[in-house]
């Protein structure tokens, strides 16, 4: 028969960390529901940025990964157009 994987507890909000090898840290994880709290990222906002990265409910980024995003999104102009450049 198929073992199953036997669920540690685990942090809410956190998943569990795979085993890495001896010496490297792994980055800390964390849902992006619980980083939009914490972070206090209004609902539009995190609305806005999960649409454009693609990100669904549960999806598990690190703290850096996620303020990336949100500033990508509320620096971008309304238009949706690209910037362009500065001389051309």
């Amino acid at each position: 028969m198929a073992e199953k994987k036997k669920a540690g507890a685990v942090a809410l909000g956190q998943t569990e960390q795979p085993a890495a090898s001896p010496g490297a840290e792994a980055p800390e994880v964390f849902t992006i529901e619980k980083l939009r709290s914490e972070k206090n990222v209004k609902r539009a906002v995190f609305a806005g940025v999960c649409a454009a990265e693609g990100w669904k409910p549960g999806k598990t980024v690190t703290e850096k990964e996620f303020l990336e995003a949100v500033e990508k999104f509320t620096s971008a102009p309304m238009s949706g157009a690209a910037k362009k450049e500065a001389g051309k």
